[in-house]
């Protein structure tokens, strides 16, 4: 942990980063990916440039977390001094049909595959000669804890360009291979441990104090925080009956896309929010598929979704910085048969939980529970998140056309970690003309995710539809079945 002579200061994990590295096993991985599909195999000298460009943008992805011994202290990040951008980058190909379906079943088990701890928790793989026409693809996975969705939109950006022909601009620094170093002794490893837990210590000193004093000036926070205790304590009890106990390993994924102008055009003539019209989309999706494995008695899925805290002009000046996010708890209800009137009761409780002071205090608690023993904290995470049954996260995209090494993005699909009651987790990622929909499923309790699949494009067709003031015809089904189908 001691400091060398020009090396950057290591930095502790944030509370929320925090949450998601002692959270992740096996069991319940907290990785997060994206899919983008290309229209012609990326210039490889051109490549590896725009990945030396994301890491000078955001030093994260040259970075590695470091336990201190015996958890005398906080993980940190700290600079890998054997970082291989060749490691973290690689080229494949994809067997059998070679197509997106093929793509699909190959990412799987990469996506599950655990990172190797020791180096920067990111990977990307080149897949070649995708299709017949010679599309390729890249799949980039990221642990959670390095970044949130903001965060990674933020890698996007920087490894990508707005021309076929690149952006001019600053060269980058190389990026050089580096030897083991020499590892410090064990001495002074406790050393450095206990001075920082001692600085940590005192920093949380007078933030407590800070808080005191703040409280008895202004008694009403007390109410607020006792009301946000009884919001965590009335969702930790909260249990949908459902009966997918059971989950598995393996991780499926798929995608499909819906055109963002109709999904922007519902959200201006419903008057709510982007989150509020894909919530119901999915809550009837959800829904249906309950409906068609016999699931009468479940009415209502405790709901994670993610809602970024940073402000506009912040995203790209904070986006190294790690998660700065919180998650809403809602129960979706997923029965309510009207499109108009499901919309309605879900724009209702979003609104009514965005006010509960449990929301806005999770970042705060996530930083309170640091100051506990990792098992503690791991037993807390497990047992809150133990109830959520769906995750549905929407990632602000970029609505203009981006190349990678001279090759265009087709298409972006996102893909965000499940949760261990839930058969499968929804991200959304708006690219140019598309809402690109990225399916992590568990096929032991979600071996049908293709029927899911178009489930989600009828929910769709049936909002749209009620918003025009009309049933939906033969032509919207079968334009569902199409673009439920990767083409």
């Amino acid at each position: 942990m001691a400091k060398k002579k020009n090396e950057p200061t290591p930095t502790r994990l944030s509370g929320e980063d925090l949450t998601f590295w002692w959270t992740d096993s096996p069991m319940q991985p907290t990785t997060m990916a994206m899919l983008m599909v290309l229209d012609r195999v990326p210039d490889e000298p051109r490549l590896r440039l725009a990945f030396e460009r994301a890491v000078e943008a955001v030093p994260r992805l040259a970075e590695r977390v470091v336990d201190a011994p015996l958890d005398l202290t906080l993980p940190q990040w700290q600079r890998d001094p054997t970082f291989d951008l060749d490691y973290h980058v690689r080229r494949h190909a994809v067997a059998g049909a070679a197509d997106l379906d093929e793509l699909f079943r190959e990412i799987g088990p990469t996506y599950e595959a655990p990172f190797d701890r020791s180096r920067p928790l990111w990977e990307a793989r080149i897949f070649d000669h995708v299709g017949p026409d010679g599309q390729a693809a890249l799949f980039f996975k990221l642990h959670h804890a390095v970044a949130d969705g903001v965060g990674g939109n933020a890698i996007f950006g920087a490894m990508t360009d707005w021309t076929r022909d690149g952006d001019s601009g600053q060269p980058v620094p190389h990026v050089a291979r580096g030897p083991w170093p020499d590892p410090p002794s064990l001495g002074s490893q406790v050393v450095d441990a206990l001075r920082d837990r001692v600085q940590l210590d005192l920093q949380r000193a007078r933030t407590l104090a800070d808080t005191v004093v703040d409280t008895v000036r202004h008694p009403q926070k007390l109410q607020t925080a006792l009301e946000a205790l009884r919001s965590i304590v009335d969702t930790v009890q909260f249990d949908s009956h459902s009966p997918l106990k059971r989950f598995g390993r393996c991780r499926r994924l798929s995608g499909l896309s819906v055109p963002f102008e109709d999904v922007r055009r519902i959200k201006h003539a419903l008057g709510g929010s982007m989150i509020d019209v894909i919530l119901t989309i999915m809550a009837r999706a959800i829904g249906k598929w309950h409906v068609a494995h016999r699931l009468h008695a479940v009415k209502e899925l405790m709901t994670l979704v993610p809602v970024n805290l940073r402000k506009p002009e912040e995203w790209s000046e904070k986006a190294h910085v790690g998660n700065v996010a919180t998650g809403i708890l809602v129960p979706l209800p997923i029965r309510i048969v009207d499109p108009l009137k499901a919309y309605r009761e879900i724009h209702k409780r979003m609104e009514a939980k965005k006010a509960d002071p449990a929301s806005a205090a999770s970042p705060l608690l996530a930083d309170v529970l640091s100051v506990l023993p990792r098992q503690f904290v791991t037993w807390m995470a497990e047992s809150t998140f133990g109830n959520v049954d769906f995750i549905v996260t929407n990632v602000p995209g970029i609505l203009a056309t981006r190349y990678l090494a001279g090759a265009e993005i087709l298409a972006a699909y996102p893909f965000a970690p499940v949760a261990k009651r839930s058969p499968v987790s929804v991200a959304l990622y708006g690219y140019r003309d598309q809402l690109y929909i990225g399916l992590d499923s568990d096929d032991t309790s979600m071996p049908d995710v293709d029927r899911f699949k178009e489930m989600i494009c009828g929910a769709f067709t049936e909002l749209r539809a009620a918003v025009d003031g009309r049933r939906p015809g033969r032509k919207d089904r079968a334009g569902s079945a199409r673009r439920a189908a990767l083409e």
